[in-house]
């Protein structure tokens, strides 16, 4: 192992894909970004990093439920059915193996998403503000 390498076996690093919505099949922008963090994420392993490497798929929203609707499943099945189409995408794609895939209808990310808000909300990092912006569902 090179000095650089055994520097770097005391650094984490963290890298991380947007979690996409299940509200549609995966495409080839999500094959792209997951190949793009894939080929980061080897490469630090390559130099002795010790890499976290999450992925995984954002289940909440309307345009989820919207979905669920017109396809006439359950919210819990179609989320299911979409999260392991995502799943199937990475394996295709010879993702690594040692990734950390989340679903945010985990309970563990539920509570850590909820411990995140209060620590916002303590300093003063969540208020209220009214604005216009443009966004379509």
């Amino acid at each position: 192992m090179t000095e650089q390498k055994k520097q770097n076996a005391t650094k984490a690093f963290y890298i991380t894909t947007t979690l996409p919505y299940v509200n549609a099949e995966p495409h080839i922008g999500h094959a792209m970004e997951f190949i793009r963090a894939d080929i980061i994420a080897r490469y630090k392993k390559l130099m002795g990093f010790d890499v976290f490497f999450n992925t995984g798929t954002d289940e909440h929203g309307l345009k989820v439920f919207k979905k669920s609707e017109e396809e006439g499943v359950d919210i819990k099945n179609y989320v299911d059915k979409y999260a392991q189409k995502f799943k199937d995408l990475l394996k295709l794609l010879n993702i690594s193996k040692d990734i950390h895939f989340v679903r945010t209808t985990d309970a563990h990310h539920k509570s850590a998403a909820q411990h995140f808000w209060e620590l916002c909300d303590k300093s003063g990092d969540i208020y209220k503000k009214n604005y216009k912006i443009k966004y379509c569902v």
